[in-house]
């Protein structure tokens, strides 16, 4: 080997690879390579979207780098999560299982490929991984922790094929890594697999409280608003710290979500948040008229009701006119001041054409594009295809994070079965998490779910 072309890095290593491939291919080669490319297609656009690169593929393998172990973790989880998503609309004989391993270590870099004790630690990882599930390492452990809502399974020390020493491993337990999104969205729970230390628990404790008293705060001003029937308080009172810090913290667990799921409440949270900030104003509006009248009705002269003092027989008063009061006038309402168009607060506001691509499916779907447009103001992005109710309507809406990162959710009506997976009928309900990374005036998406669809983004 020649030392010129040698170098040497510490990185983290994603190894994955089918179970039971070579036996699907003795059973049916061209549906299990149709299987392994929609599968791929699926990991290779999570492992981009996390950062990662592809080192090598061998048939039904992939190996990738990592800079960072939480981007290498939580890649492994959206791909298992993906795939699973994927099996589950899939006959039984058609079903594809992937094992991860992920390792942190040192490498030899040659050209691009990667080679050396850390990229073959991370490949047995993968063999002790049971199918669909997670094996890691305690060096990729002991980075992680406290920053991925996880769970995770101690195997202890093994002893691994051709490696020298003893490896820690953990499998991974929990099925969801946390979404970037605001404080708004609920957290999502781990679970635990093996006992741990009074100090984990207590930590696992803290989202739980948190989550328990911002739903009290949430639910308060959902019944302020009167969203939910019955009476709106007249006055609407601001918890305050100390209030929120009496709460009680209530730590039952709580069912992990789906993307979806947890993508919906994300906007359902946005629209109730805005609707909220419009009654605010009205109340705003409503007070400071109040304040104005109250100022003109003081500048009035006051007319006293009392009954004025009799006059006896024997006086002789010169009544006089009382002096007139002078009486300013009401001061004028200063004319509407036009509203000026406020300077975009969001580096990816504007106005975005959007292409959905998607492949024709392997279970004979035919493919197609649709094109629209979407506006994004203060990093919420909406697009919509279509007439809401009628086949064919398509609505995309998500967060962009200023680092360009997006989670959105699309749902709309099949327009026509022979476009549709399994051939659904007209008009049904489709929802499908997409996960996208915007720069500058271009961004790129992946749809998650059922089919490997692409989405591409170009500001106007």
């Amino acid at each position: 080997m020649d030392n010129t072309d040698v170098k040497r890095r510490l990185t983290c290593i994603l190894a994955a690879d089918a179970v039971g491939y070579s036996k699907q291919m003795g059973q049916d080669e061209e549906g299990t390579i149709r299987v392994l490319s929609a599968h791929r297609a699926v990991i290779d656009g999570i492992i981009a979207y996390h950062h990662g690169r592809i080192v090598s593929t061998a048939g039904d393998s992939v190996l990738a780098e990592f800079g960072s172990a939480v981007d290498a973790v939580r890649c492994a989880v959206e791909i298992q999560d993906a795939l699973k998503t994927r099996n589950d609309a899939l006959p039984e004989h058609r079903k594809m299982l992937f094992r991860v391993g992920v390792n942190l270590g040192d490498v030899v870099v040659k050209n691009d490929d990667l080679l050396g004790d850390g990229v073959n630690v991370a490949a047995r990882l993968e063999t002790m991984a049971e199918p669909g599930g997670i094996c890691i390492a305690s060096s990729v452990y002991d980075q992680i922790t406290g920053k991925l809502n996880l769970g995770f399974q101690d195997i202890g020390d093994q002893t691994l094929k051709n490696i020298s020493r003893p490896i820690h491993v953990y499998r991974v337990s929990g099925a969801m890594a946390p979404l970037k999104s605001e404080a708004s969205t609920a957290p999502v729970a781990s679970v635990p697999a093996t006992s741990t230390s009074p100090a984990t628990q207590h930590k696992s404790t803290l989202p739980w409280a948190i989550a328990a008293v911002m739903a009290v705060a949430m639910a308060g001003v959902v019944w302020q608003a009167g969203w939910l029937g019955g009476k709106p308080a007249p006055v609407a009172v601001a918890a305050t710290p100390a209030a929120v810090a009496a709460a009680p913290l209530v730590t039952a667990p709580v069912a992990p979500a789906s993307n979806a799921v947890v993508m919906q409440t994300t906007a359902d949270t946005e629209r109730l948040r805005a609707e909220a900030q419009a009654l605010r104003e009205q109340a705003k509006a409503e007070l400071e008229k109040a304040k104005a009248q109250a100022a003109l009705a003081a500048a009035k002269p006051k007319v006293s009701t009392e009954p004025a003092a009799p006059v006896r027989a024997t006086q002789v008063a010169t009544v006089t006119a009382p002096a007139p009061v002078a009486v300013p006038p009401p001061s004028p309402t200063p004319p509407p001041v036009a509203p000026q168009a406020a300077a975009p607060t969001h580096p990816f506001d504007g106005s975005w054409n959007v292409n959905v691509n998607c492949p024709p499916h392997e279970d004979g779907a035919a493919g197609y594009a649709i094109d629209f447009v979407a506006i994004v103001s203060g990093g919420m992005l909406r697009g919509e295809s279509g007439t809401p109710g009628e086949p064919g309507w398509l609505l995309l809406r998500g967060e962009i994070q200023p680092d360009g990162k997006a989670d959105m959710v699309a749902k709309g009506l099949i327009g026509d079965s022979k476009f549709a997976v399994n051939r659904v009928r007209k008009g049904t309900e489709y929802t499908y998490p997409v996960k996208a990374f915007f720069e500058g005036t271009q961004g790129t998406g992946k749809r998650m779910r059922l089919r490997a669809c692409t989405l591409n983004f170009l500001k106007r």
